[in-house]
C-alpha cells in the first residue's frame, strides 16, 4: 500500500509540474518570476551554463522533436491519476484494481523519465561543451544534495513543542 502512495504522490507532482510548465508556456507568461527565472526555468540553466543562441536553439529544436510523445504520456498518467482519483473514492476499493492501475502509473511514469534521460543525454552529448559538461555536473550535483537533504528531512520525526 505504500508503494501505491508512492507512486500516486510521485505522480501527482509530475502532473501538477507538466501542468505548470504547459500553462505558463500555452499563456506567454514570463514564467514563474523566481530568481534568475524571468522567461522561466530554462532561463536559469541558460544563465548558468553560459549558453550561445545556437545552443539555445538546438536544445529548443531537440525540445519540440521530443514533445509529441512526452505530450501523450503526460496526458496518459492524467488520464490514470483519474481512474486511481476514482478508485480511492469508492467506499470499498478492489485493491486488485488498484494495483494494476499503479502498475499502469509506474509504466507511464517509467516511460517519462527515459524520455527525459534521453533529451537530457542528447543535449549533453551534441550541444554542451566540455566546460559546460563540468558546470552541468556540478549543477545536478548540487540539486541531488538538495533531494537527499529533503529526503532526510522528511524522515526526521517532528519537533515537539
Amino acid at each position: 500500500m505504500k508503494r501505491i502512495a508512492i507512486w500516486t504522490t510521485l505522480a501527482v507532482v509530475l502532473v501538477l509540474l507538466a501542468f505548470i510548465v504547459v500553462r505558463a508556456e500555452a499563456r506567454g507568461r514570463r514564467g514563474w518570476c523566481g530568481h534568475r527565472w524571468h522567461r522561466g526555468p530554462e532561463s536559469s540553466l541558460v544563465y548558468e551554463l553560459k549558453l550561445n543562441e545556437a545552443q539555445r536553439a538546438r536544445i529548443r529544436t531537440l525540445w519540440q522533436a521530443e514533445r509529441p510523445a512526452i505530450s501523450t504520456q503526460v496526458h496518459e498518467l492524467l488520464a490514470e491519476n483519474k481512474e486511481m482519483n476514482a478508485l480511492s473514492v469508492q467506499e470499498n476499493p478492489d485493491q486488485n484494481k488498484i494495483q494494476e492501475l499503479a502498475s499502469r502509473q509506474a509504466t507511464t511514469l517509467a516511460a517519462l523519465l527515459m524520455e527525459k534521460e534521453q533529451l537530457q543525454s542528447k543535449i549533453y552529448r551534441s550541444v554542451l561543451n566540455p566546460e559546460q559538461r563540468v558546470k552541468a555536473d556540478a549543477l545536478q550535483k548540487k540539486w541531488e544534495s538538495r533531494l537527499d537533504h529533503l529526503a532526510d528531512h522528511l524522515e526526521a520525526p517532528p519537533a515537539e513543542k
